[in-house]
């Protein structure tokens, strides 16, 4: 087992600011297998998310990683994978209230 980092992040929405608890575990297999990365404030509240708060990144993040092995690091996840999720997802959740 990887090593597991805990931080906060930030995100504005309409001029509100959220921050969410960020989690990410950096595999043994790393860099050839991208980490998931987890936001457990949000576990639950949208169907992008597997159980335990994982964001869904399969679809269009893992592919994006695997071509460009070994040259992506925690910067390119966090800014290519959380970033849109994200900006996709905080609107919405907004919008139903849910945070």
């Amino acid at each position: 087992m990887g090593c597991t980092p805990k931080r906060r992040i930030k995100g504005i929405n309409y001029d509100e600011k959220y921050e969410f608890k960020l989690e990410f575990e950096v595999p043994i297999t790393y860099p050839v297998t991208p980490f998931e990365i987890v936001l457990p404030e949000l576990d639950g509240k949208t169907v992008k998310m597997y159980r335990g708060g994982k964001i869904c990144l399969s679809a269009h993040f893992k592919p994006l990683w695997s071509k460009n092995v070994p040259h992506f690091g925690v910067a390119h996840a966090l800014a290519l994978g959380l970033a849109p999720w994200l900006a996709a997802e905080v609107p919405s959740l907004v919008d139903a209230k849910l945070i």
